[in-house]
């Protein structure tokens, strides 16, 4: 144990007033030689327990049940809102290949591509919004589930007395891919002695929820698929 100097101070002083103790009773008139009443034991210093343990947040947020499901539920309204883009980019094109009957240049034909045109900006527009929306509400579920996390570690540290946290990995690195090389050289925590709350925090967090999805293979479950956008009439895919 430490001691800080302050700490260091207050013993010396302690040592010197007891070291002028005996002088001190022999001026009040007791004899030096007599017995004086023993001193009060220390009371025996509280166990200060583990002050460090480590945690894969990567293993919570993978086998979180609320997470999971929120996460599901976000995948589900996505592929619903590409389902009405492809019907209108079907839409779309049936009202395209219905332009042809009429002549170029004549207003029956200018007025149905602006019609057109009026229709692809829509759709931009209400893509733009949802991607919008639906990066929001995901990052409103990665919020609201880490700030669970901070909340339950911090009781846990507190009632075991726990003085650090660190976040580390379990998963081991595959020399074959770089990525998970480059990583893993990259760690915080080297070596822990048995330290890992990952699965004392994974009980509490869960307990009591009923898991209506399955959780992802791997490490964190990823966002809701974004390779491509949803498909705009007269456009092909793009990255989002």
């Amino acid at each position: 144990m430490r001691v800080s100097p302050l700490g260091a101070t207050l013993v010396a002083s302690l040592v010197s007033l007891l070291s002028l103790a005996p002088s001190a009773v022999a001026q009040n008139g007791a004899a030096p030689g007599a017995a004086r009443p023993a001193a009060a034991a220390a009371p025996p210093a509280a166990p200060t327990g583990t002050n460090v343990a480590v945690i894969d947040v990567a293993q919570i947020f993978k086998s979180h049940v609320r997470f999971n499901d929120q996460m599901a539920q976000i995948k589900k309204d996505i592929e619903a809102f590409e389902g009405y883009v492809r019907g209108k980019q079907q839409e779309f094109n049936t009202k395209r290949e219905a332009l042809a009957q009429f002549q170029a240049g004549s207003k029956d034909y200018k007025d149905r591509e602006e019609e057109l045109d009026k229709m692809q900006s829509d759709l931009l527009v209400d893509v733009g919004l949802k991607r919008k929306a639906f990066l929001e509400q995901e990052a409103r579920v990665y919020y609201h589930i880490y700030k669970e996390i901070e909340q339950s570690v911090a009781i846990f540290a507190q009632r075991y007395r726990i003085g650090l946290v660190l976040r580390y990995t379990k998963d081991d690195m595959k020399p074959e891919d770089r990525n998970s090389v480059l990583q893993g050289v990259n760690r915080a925590v080297v070596y822990h002695g048995g330290l890992d709350i990952t699965d004392q925090i994974l009980r509490e967090l869960n307990a009591g929820a009923t898991p209506t999805t399955q959780p992802g293979a791997q490490g964190v479950p990823q966002p809701p698929p974004r390779t491509t956008s949803p498909i705009i009439p007269g456009r092909g895919p793009k990255p989002y």
